[in-house]
């Protein structure tokens, strides 16, 4: 099995990466409070571990 990549310069290769490795999209929201620095070091965790991303946790009293 070829290497993946997991240095990346920007949110969108990092998201390319994590749908390629998965074959799925990373649940991954504008205005969220990550930053892009943040994101991208929690998708290199996710191809690094063989692990997918844990589902978003929603809170009742918020309007998404």
């Amino acid at each position: 099995m070829a290497e993946t990549k997991t240095e990346f310069d920007s949110v969108n290769q990092a998201l390319e990466a994590y749908t390629s490795y998965f074959g799925e999209h990373y649940f991954f929201y504008v205005g969220f409070t990550k930053t892009d620095a943040e994101s991208i070091r929690e998708i290199q965790n996710c191809i690094k571990n063989g692990k997918r991303q844990s589902s978003p946790r929603y809170q009742d009293d918020l309007i998404y």
